[in-house]
């Protein structure tokens, strides 16, 4: 996928709320009013003003949820391989999408609008 078209794709986000989280067994869902709906297979984080938290620590759960009704204001894939969801408050999800951060064939699968979809890495 070109990088145009993959940020095309990411730019659906825009300006979308996380309207739901779900927890499935070992991944994370992610719904921005559905579709786009991100399924996450890596160890992602979420990182505020005061505290980095990351999927499977105690403080996640409530972390990511918090993160509900928030606004998307901007979405980059950083050259760390790290996809950033950035929020009208300053606050984060990381999604690391590199070698070793995911088990299985990949760490991000993007169901977008228009029945257009991309995974990580691609």
């Amino acid at each position: 996928m070109t990088t145009s078209r993959l940020q095309r794709l990411l730019d659906q986000l825009l300006p979308e709320d996380l309207s739901g989280v779900t927890f499935v067994r070992d991944y994370l869902q992610l719904e921005f009013n559905p579709p786009p709906r991100i399924n996450v297979y890596s160890a992602c984080a979420v990182v505020l003003e005061s505290a980095r938290t990351v999927f499977g620590q105690p403080a996640f759960a409530n972390a990511v949820i918090g993160q509900i009704g928030k606004q998307v204001t901007r979405v980059t894939e950083d050259p760390d391989q790290v996809l950033r969801i950035s929020f009208e408050d300053g606050s984060v999800i990381e999604i690391p999408f590199g070698p070793g951060t995911f088990e299985g064939p990949e760490a991000i699968t993007f169901w977008g609008k228009d029945d257009q979809w991309a995974s990580w890495p691609s």
